[in-house]
């Protein structure tokens, strides 16, 4: 519908359906689906400006660039520049084996590119970004750079990477968003092809999790990202890298509010606030107890005592808990705690000391609903260089 009708209401009511998912997936979502929703915000805030756009287009690029930046700094660390634990290694491998190709060992040539190719683009996107002269060059780098890593078969980062072109867009000029609206707007068949695609895609999405839904929505929705993120790119080639003068003062203190935000929740690992979804994916990062594998923080604020407790699961008779102690991944007390107090009945034996200790029903305490949405705590590696986290563990 934002396709096809992009109205004032219509463009409301995917904001406010925007917040319930993320509100519902929440503490089980992605950083880039919390950046969408400080987005989702400022839509609706921005309908209440006399002109809208002006406002959100500057409070969305200060709302990215606050994102962007922590998701760079977190990658400077001992672990994702270690290359036999790196996720740059780890999840280049994977996209390489998605399609069948021959992965590479971390001590490679390869191995290098896919640690220090991440860290220095990261790095340079938010500085090309902030200035006239270099933006679109930081545009059209962090296009190319996010399409070829969403190139993964096996795990849907496209949708991160989608949300970060929508994101980007905001810094291209007026002239280049127009071409590209009328690009699509100006296209009858185009409008036919992305609405059947997205009706495709969305129904197979609801049905029960078979073979055939799940190859459809892999398959089509996969397919149909390549082709629109290679026509983006090539849209935006072809203006050149010349300056791209934007407006860039933060509109007031509502949007400066906003923006903090988005700066506090990448904060939050190294307050020990929280360590999921505070803008630190994918980067080996650990925050833990004061301490910190970061090369450039030597220590964490600590302001909560969450992690002071990491218990070793030695084993549970919830078959999912077992990840504990195969994988040897610590688990902060508070949430067995909450895990047990949400799974009656449920036991789970720790390690303590020489000896061992069994936590059931008894020692069940379930967080306070805005604590286990808001501020979540990850498993912990029990390794040194600790591991990439690349999935959520039950006890979160």
């Amino acid at each position: 519908m934002l396709v096809v009708r992009p109205t004032r209401t219509v463009l409301a009511a995917t904001a406010v359906l925007t917040l319930v998912s993320l509100w519902l997936e929440l503490p089980v979502t992605g950083n880039h689906w919390l950046v969408v929703g400080f987005i989702a915000v400022a839509t609706l805030l921005s309908m209440t400006r006399d002109d809208p756009w002006a406002w959100l287009s500057v409070t969305g690029r200060w709302i990215l660039l606050g994102f962007y930046s922590f998701a760079a700094f977190a990658k400077l660390n001992t672990g994702f520049l270690d290359p036999q634990v790196s996720c740059g290694v780890f999840y280049a491998n994977q996209s390489l084996a998605s399609f069948g190709l021959p992965t590479f060992d971390g001590n490679s040539v390869l191995g290098t590119v896919a640690i220090a190719g991440p860290v220095l683009i990261e790095l340079s996107v938010p500085i090309l970004l902030a200035f006239t002269r270099t933006r679109l060059a930081g545009v059209l780098l962090a296009l190319v750079f996010h399409t070829v890593i969403s190139l993964d078969f096996s795990q849907h980062f496209y949708d991160f990477t989608a949300a970060l072109v929508v994101l980007l867009c905001l810094f291209l000029p007026q002239s280049t968003l127009e071409r590209l609206d009328v690009g699509i707007h100006d296209s009858p068949r185009l409008k036919v092809a992305l609405v059947t695609v997205a009706s495709i895609v969305v129904t197979a999405s609801l049905l029960p999790p078979v073979p055939t839904a799940f190859a459809t929505v892999k398959l089509i929705g996969f397919g149909a990202w390549v082709l629109v993120a290679a026509w983006i790119i090539w849209q935006v080639a072809r203006d050149g890298l010349g300056p791209a003068p934007l407006p860039m003062r933060i509109p007031g203190s509502v949007a400066s509010a906003l923006v903090a935000l988005v700066v506090a929740n990448g904060m939050a690992p190294y307050l020990e606030l929280k360590t999921a979804v505070g803008f630190n994916m994918y980067a080996n990062l650990t925050t833990v107890a004061g301490e910190t594998n970061h090369l450039l923080v030597p220590g964490t604020l600590h302001l909560r005592d969450v992690q002071d407790d990491l218990l070793t699961v030695v084993r549970s008779d919830a078959e999912e808990l077992d990840i504990y102690a195969r994988e040897g991944y610590l688990v902060p007390e508070p949430n067995l705690q909450d895990y047990l107090a949400r799974h009656p009945g449920v036991s789970v034996v720790v390690a303590e000391g020489s000896g061992e200790r069994t936590l059931d029903e008894d020692e069940a305490v379930e967080l306070p609903l805005l604590v286990r949405k808001f501020l979540t705590f990850r498993a912990v590696d029990s390794q040194d260089p600790p591991r990439c986290q690349s999935a959520w563990l039950p006890a979160y």
